[in-house]
């Protein structure tokens, strides 16, 4: 079995929102099933930011769409999408 690197873009629910206390819930969350290998904050638009975090996880079948719920389920996510996803 391979591996699969995802990159998720993550929207705050606000500007003022902490896009490093949603890093951390969302490390928390995902770090079991998941290895976070990076993460970048990106200028979006008006002073919004959204988080863009790269993770690697074992390939299986719906794990894209299970660390997206889970990404989303996070306190002060409006969402998460999949930018990118390749098999390693």
């Amino acid at each position: 079995m391979g591996q699969v690197s995802i990159t998720f873009e993550i929207m705050p629910e606000g500007i003022e929102t902490s896009l490093d206390d949603i890093k951390s819930k969302v490390e928390i969350k995902i770090g079991d099933i998941s290895k976070i290998e990076q993460t970048e904050i990106k200028p979006i638009a008006f002073g919004l930011k959204a988080l863009m975090m790269n993770v690697l996880v074992d390939d299986q079948e719906g794990i894209m769409d299970k660390l997206e719920a889970m990404i989303a389920e996070v306190e002060d996510v409006q969402s998460a999408k999949v930018i990118t996803m390749t098999l390693i």
